[in-house]
């Protein structure tokens, strides 16, 4: 059987969530760039305060929780093209239903930290008093912050609905 007509919709899910993912991270360190040491609003908080214990905690999970999802989506992808027999087989049956589970939870994780790293910039730049003057920085920053949020929560969802269809088609016999 051809190699791509072998692939499920598990497997089309699943490379559509690495991309999202991908494309959310990439974001991510863009907006990390823009709004390190940003100014929110006259006299304000900065949009993210690397001496902020917030901030350690956010990047740090956000960045393991990234590279154990991307491991495990590459890990369920690579594993369920081949054919094991026997105990092998129940044991690789059992890691990529496991590593099927955790991708969304370590995306909702990642999605969660993400957030809770970003309110106080975001609060700042986008409801702040009328009167404050906003620095185009911390827009710019958070318009990134909002954007990668959104790729974040699609590739979560995503990946969601992927885990209930299989990677591989059935043979027919």
């Amino acid at each position: 059987m051809n190699f791509v007509k072998k692939q499920g919709v598990g497997a089309w899910l699943s490379l559509a969530t690495l991309v999202l993912t991908i494309v959310g991270l990439i974001i991510y360190s863009m907006a990390l760039a823009t709004g390190n040491g940003v100014q929110t609003a006259n006299g304000g908080l900065l949009f993210y305060d690397p001496t902020d214990s917030e901030f350690g905690a956010m990047t740090a999970t956000v960045a393991t929780c990234s590279v154990f999802g991307v491991i495990f989506l590459v890990l369920a992808l690579v594993v369920s093209q081949f054919k094991f027999d026997g105990i092998v087989k129940t044991v690789c049956d059992v890691v990529v239903d496991a590593a099927r589970i955790l991708i969304p939870v370590m995306l909702m994780i990642l999605l969660l930290n993400f957030l809770y790293g970003s309110f106080n910039g975001l609060g700042w730049t986008f409801f702040s008093n009328e009167e404050l003057e906003i620095n185009p920085e911390a827009t710019k920053a958070g318009t990134q912050v909002i954007t990668s949020l959104v790729f974040f929560v699609i590739a979560a969802v995503v990946a969601l609905v992927a885990s209930f269809f299989s990677i591989v088609r059935k043979e027919k016999d």
